[in-house]
């Protein structure tokens, strides 16, 4: 168990927590599994959001040279 970059939740500190409030090994690192899980869960990283950025920004040159395209072609030049 360690710290979760994405979230900074530190599974590692809070199985040590419910340890010391009596609840056994096993079950307070399966809690703080659960716990991460829950709050990682969909979180998008720095990775998929560049990901995205990159899809977006393909899709606008897209529909741009559509646009230019459609425009040559009802111009003076078509």
């Amino acid at each position: 168990m360690a710290t979760d970059t994405t979230t900074g939740f530190d599974t590692l500190a809070y199985a040590r927590r419910l340890k010391e409030a009596g609840v056994s090994d096993a079950q307070a690192e399966a809690h703080a599994e659960a716990v991460r899980n829950a709050v990682t869960c969909g979180a998008a990283t720095k990775i998929d959001l560049a990901e995205l950025r990159a899809d977006f920004y393909r899709a606008l040159w897209i529909q741009g040279a559509g646009v230019v395209s459609v425009m040559i072609g009802i111009g003076p030049f078509g």
